[in-house]
């Protein structure tokens, strides 16, 4: 019973916390009513609970610092509303317990990540990363219901730019996330109807605690005047009327591509709104190159300042790395995916069939004829529907795309040059053309050995199972044509739809196509978000997982992998800036160029700068160790151990004083390091810190006559304040980096070196440094040109003996409160330090540039690390005592 107590007290803190309460103000008005220790069961499971949702690992972010003192959000409560009967009808939808907890979590985490509906003033900007089709709708319907229930009013989804995308995505948030609560919400759209609320009955509609109002608006001008004269008509109710914005396909119509003088329309009034007094916004795409590439020294604009959570890759998502495979990552050093043997060659001889040339009058003469590769297509889109009825027993929702031009006129005359084959292989079929029927055999035996169903969990379809209901898919199959012009759009409803899909833009991002099977795609783009969106074979193929193909050529296949690649990598960096505890704006991430596509238009890439990634000019530091590991520990401080001996003892290696004290070791053989690198386990969770990848990155560089040699320093302290121990045949002392109070089963330093490490092999002191580089307060990069300018292209390996005992000394609450290590062994870190690469870099990569409001990434901490070893430096260069013996 004293457990059901704490929960129900625990449910009553969390709604007087969302309600603009604090601890402190709960313990007090409580106190009167409730038994003390009660009270505190429950005030810490409240505390630990808003602690376990903060420190979520999956999906991985980077977020505000300053969100990590005030955890708020303790997750779904007994007394819920809106989230509860979304949960239910996902249930009901037949989505697996797996996913329905996935999408859980993640919804929770970005809840998190927002303000809570009682701040005085709400302004956050998030971005959410998903797939293409990987089910980000029903992301941030979770989102919105879990909102709702912590008193966020008014829900504003900014679907697309065109109506049957605002259409379709209306129709699943009233199914869904409204269900049969009318009495609960408000709808401001419909169906069939955008925005067009009476804006006379905006202060009475968002004045009502009680109402959740739900708005679905197309990205429009007119319709967006017409929401932002709805809400500025509200007038002062908005100052107690928190409102979400989605802003789903976000990378399109929002993004400012306007001139340096003059704002794009849609992005002025989509700013209008968020300056509303308490609005936050969080943007939903899986495209989100333009997103990452906003200027962030706008401060209204859309930069995901706050936030940006990468949702994890769904359990049966069928996505670009799943089917075009994907190369290597640079920190990477397992094989990546090779992808499915799911894609068909379009002739490039063929692409004049099938696709008008280009020109504004290209279609005039052009008259499609059927191509070999369409045909083909065409034949296994029949066999594949045949397929599903024969394993499901019954008709369900069966799609083609058909995507080779954006004109309109190319899309009608294709349609009729496949509408009339399809007819002339019905005649054939009905009149037993054995020809014909022995090419769909010949076809469909082909296709099952190459993907074959076992493989994908399924059993196999025979062909004398699947041959009666290829004449009856006949019947049923319909070529539609879906662009701005068609009145027959593809639409899917209560009868299955079997249907060849002819379009272009409209067909090309955000609409779902049902059951697709096959896609026959020649249409070239020019940049990665316009590609990556138009892969409508992208997504959830429950009991046909072996039976989609893509028709395409060789290059768009290329591509995609590419792209791929480049999706990848950008979660890659995600994870690795979430393992630093970096926020969006203290380092961008980079996106990768390609040869033959822009990344996204010019228009959005106007902030982007082009940057390098390598290990040149970085600092690679180990700040996470298995503390509690023995055997890992001591395996590291043998490595290091082996290093200095074989270095000491290697040919033309000379030993001399270096700054603060210490000695370096100069020009040690390259081939010692590397061996070094072999040796020492770096953590798991340390993906800049990959052996094979610091190894190819020295071996490239030797090729150009860099880092062939290293100088290798022990950054100990001058005093024997912590104990020592023995590396290399002498004593070290030991020194002091305490870790984060976080709950993961590994210590978490967050940083081990200090900016002077970065001259660390120079003799000169701190004070002459400074006045040669002509400044007080010197940078990394300042430091890094000086001893560049000294030394030449000559690597820095740094060697850190880290008392076990090592205690919080900075005693600062705050964003990373810390605590004592508590290492089982003594811990060795290794600092690398490179210099500027020699020749040229393979890759080059865009980003957007921080250095102008944000500090380098590793100086909050930094600064705690000079301040304790300040001491340690003042006492070094003035030749101390106390120094372990050895």
């Amino acid at each position: 019973m004293a457990d059901e107590e704490v929960r129900d007290l625990m449910a009553h803190i969390a709604n007087a916390m969302y309600g603009g309460g604090t601890i402190e103000g709960v313990r007090r008005r409580l106190a009167r009513y409730v038994p003390a220790d009660v009270l505190d069961r429950a005030l810490v499971a409240y505390d630990i609970q808003t602690r376990r949702i903060r420190d979520l690992r999956d999906p991985a972010s980077l977020k505000d610092p300053k969100r990590l003192t005030d955890p708020w959000y303790a997750g779904p409560q007994p007394e819920d509303v809106f989230w509860p009967a979304l949960h239910q009808r996902l249930t009901a939808s037949g989505l697996s317990d797996g996913a329905l907890t996935s999408i859980d979590t993640a919804s929770t985490k970005v809840v998190e990540m927002l303000p809570r509906s009682s701040d005085e003033q709400i302004s956050a900007r998030g971005l959410v990363l998903g797939f293409v089709q990987s089910g980000k709708t029903t992301n941030f319907m979770a989102v919105a219901a879990k909102l709702c229930d912590v008193r966020y009013r008014l829900i504003i989804v900014l679907s697309g730019i065109t109506d049957n995308l605002r259409s379709q995505t209306q129709q699943r948030l009233e199914q869904m996330l409204v269900g049969d609560a009318h009495g609960r919400w408000h709808l401001l759209t419909g169906s069939t109807s955008d925005f067009d609320a009476d804006r006379r009955n905006a202060a009475n509609l968002l004045g009502n605690p009680d109402h959740r109002l739900l708005a679905v608006v197309k990205k429009n001008p007119y319709r967006l005047r017409r929401l932002t004269a709805f809400l500025d008509q509200a007038g002062s109710v908005l100052q107690d009327c928190p409102i979400l914005v989605i802003d789903d396909e976000a990378d399109q119509a929002s993004i400012d591509v306007g001139s340096r003088r003059r704002q794009s329309v849609i992005n002025n009034l989509i700013r209008r709104i968020l300056a509303k007094p308490k609005v936050a916004y969080v943007a939903y795409t899986a495209t989100p190159f333009a997103n990452l590439l906003i200027d962030p020294t706008v401060p209204d604009d859309l930069y995901p300042a706050n936030f940006i959570v990468d949702l994890p890759r769904p359990e049966g998502y069928f996505g670009a790395e799943t089917i075009f495979g994907r190369d290597l990552l640079a920190h990477e050093e397992d094989g990546a995916d090779e992808g499915l043997d799911v894609i068909r060659d379009v002739p490039d001889d063929e692409i004049h069939e099938v696709q008008p040339p280009r020109g504004r009058d290209g279609v005039d003469g052009w008259h499609p004829t059927m191509s070999a590769s369409l045909a083909a297509a065409l034949r296994w889109f029949i066999l594949a529907t045949a397929a599903r009825r024969s394993r499901d027993g019954h008709a369900s929702d069966s799609t083609m795309l058909v995507h080779t031009s954006m004109r309109a006129a190319a899309h009608q005359r294709l349609a009729l040059c496949v509408g009339d084959h399809l007819e002339i292989l019905t005649k054939e079929l009905r009149g037993d053309d054995a020809d014909a029927w022995e090419q769909l055999h010949s076809d469909w035996l082909a296709e099952a050995e190459r993907l074959p169903a076992q493989l994908m969990g399924l059993d196999p379809v025979a062909w004398q199972d699947l041959s009666p209901h290829i004449l009856p898919v006949l019947d049923d199959v319909r070529v539609v044509i879906d662009n701005y012009q068609s009145d027959d759009r593809l639409a899917y409803g209560d009868a299955p739809v079997t249907a060849v899909a002819i379009g272009g833009n409209t067909l090309a991002r955000g609409l779902t196509l049902e059951g697709l099977v096959c896609s026959y795609f020649v249409r070239a783009a020019s940049a990665y978000d316009t590609l990556l969106q138009m892969g409508r074979w992208f997504g959830y193929r429950p009991g046909y997982q072996d039976l989609p193909r893509i028709w395409m050529t060789a290059d768009l296949a290329s591509w995609f992998l590419d792209l791929a690649t480049v999706e990848a990598e950008i979660r890659q960096q995600i994870r690795r800036y979430e393992d630093e505890h970096l926020s969006p704006l203290q380092l961008a991430v980079k996106i990768r160029k390609h040869p033959a596509l822009a990344v996204t238009s010019a228009a959005k890439m106007r902030a982007g700068i082009t940057v390098k990634n390598s290990y040149s000019c970085q600092i690679a530091q180990t700040i996470k160790f298995h503390h509690h590991d023995a055997d890992w520990l001591q395996h590291n401080i043998d490595a290091a151990d082996r290093l200095l001996r074989r270095a000491a003892a290697a040919s033309g290696v000379t030993e001399s004083p270096a700054r603060a004290g210490r000695r370096v070791l100069q020009d040690v053989p390259v081939r010692e390091v590397v061996t070094f690198l072999g040796e020492y386990r770096f953590h798991e969770r340390s993906p800049q810190l990959r052996p094979g990848a610091l190894r190819d990155y020295i071996a490239k560089q030797n090729r150009h006559g860099a880092l062939r040699t290293w100088n290798i320093v022990i950054v100990e302290q001058a005093q024997n304040r912590l104990g020592w121990m023995e590396l290399g045949g002498r004593g070290v002392n030991l020194i002091n980096r305490s870790r984060l109070c976080t709950p993961d089963s590994y210590a978490d330093i967050k940083s081990l070196v200090s900016t002077w490490d970065r001259v660390a092999d120079l003799a000169a002191p701190a004070a002459e440094i400074r006045a040669r580089i002509g400044t007080d307060k010197v940078t990394d990069e300042q430091l890094r040109i000086h001893r560049d300018g000294q030394l030449g292209p000559v690597g820095l390996l740094c060697l850190y003996p880290i008392s076990r005992d090592s205690v919080d000394e900075t005693h600062r609450q705050g964003r990373y409160p810390r605590t004592s290590l508590d290492a089982v062994r003594h811990v060795i870190g290794v600092g690398l330090f490179f210099p500027e690469a020699w020749g040229p870099e393979e890759q080059d990569y865009v980003s957007v540039d921080l250095s102008d409001i944000a500090p380098p990434p590793d100086e909050v901490d930094a600064l705690d690390i000079e301040a304790l070893d300040a001491e340690d430096e003042r006492v070094g260069e003035k030749g101390g005592t106390g120094r372990a013996r050895g």
